[in-house]
């Protein structure tokens, strides 16, 4: 069921039984160029509202209003000083935002911001943010270690924030585990594949970095973007790994964040790196 990029033969696994991934991440339907100010785009987000998205990027404390139709900038709002900053979510009328060392920055509607420190230090490089309705808390996506001791060797974690006591649960959330994401989302047999995974970590069969996620509106799973070995990944709200497959470096040179809008298209926003940044939006069918 999943896309294959003509350009890297990325067949993947078959999915779960019973699931049908709606997306065809080959062929987005928008395309949005971003300003230069989001080259580094690093998290993506829908308005309260419904009528921007919302943007930031990894050096500066602002968020940056897109509009849904065409991707242009309609206004900006800053929050904080320079900083890396990783990930951007809405909670009601507030927006909040990660930073690489876990700190968590509610931004209101009006009045000051204020920030709240975590234990997932830069070591477990937070790169993701997203709310999860159902339990009423953010979930922290981390690119980096999973724990402090190494009880997670081989998997990537997801940890929860609760937004009543505005505090990180002590374990993950979520497990992913990298060899069962190697094996759904299938790997490359050819040489050079073979020969750039051995020699580089990012580009291994079991490369998985998350760098945004976000829960679907109408099904509830959740979506995990990595930028660290190109693929997205959809994931039950029970934790079983549902789906995953490779994205095509021409459409995605480095995935960093994605959302929904409220009728479930998938927006899904990269780096441009030596380019563009851009946002990709995909048509679903339910």
């Amino acid at each position: 069921m999943a896309c294959t990029s003509s350009e890297q033969k990325d067949a993947a696994a078959a999915p779960a039984p019973g699931y049908s991934m709606p997306y065809r991440l080959h062929q987005p339907d928008t395309t949005f160029y971003l300003p230069p100010a989001l080259r580094e785009i690093s998290g993506l987000t829908l308005s309260p509202d419904g009528a921007h998205l919302l943007a930031v990027n990894d050096e500066t404390g602002t968020i940056f209003y897109l509009n849904p139709q065409t991707g242009a900038v309609e206004r900006t709002r800053v929050f904080g000083k320079t900083g890396d900053y990783e990930g951007i979510e809405v909670v009601g009328n507030d927006v909040f935002v990660v930073k690489s060392d876990g700190a968590v920055t509610r931004i209101p509607e009006s009045g000051e911001p204020e920030t709240w420190a975590t234990p997932l230090d830069r070591s477990y490089d937070v790169e993701g943010l997203c709310y999860d309705a159902a339990q009423h808390r953010l979930l922290l996506a981390c690119k980096g270690k999973a724990d402090k001791g190494g009880a997670y060797k081989g998997k990537k974690a997801l940890y929860a924030f609760d937004l009543a006591t505005k505090k990180l649960t002590e374990k993950p959330a979520f497990l992913l585990d990298q060899s069962e994401l190697a094996r759904m989302k299938g790997a490359d047999s050819g040489f050079f594949a073979r020969l750039f995974g051995f020699f580089t970590s990012e580009k291994a069969a079991s490369a998985f970095g998350p760098s945004g996620l976000a829960v679907h509106p109408l099904d509830s799973n959740l979506y995990v973007v990595a930028a660290a070995g190109r693929t997205l990944a959809v994931v039950h709200p029970d934790g079983r790994l549902l789906h995953a497959e490779r994205l095509n470096p021409n459409l995605f040179p480095q995935p960093e964040g994605l959302c929904f809008d409220r009728e479930g298209r998938l927006y899904i926003a990269t780096e441009g790196r030596k380019v563009q940044g851009r946002v990709l939006r995909f048509e679903g069918s339910f």
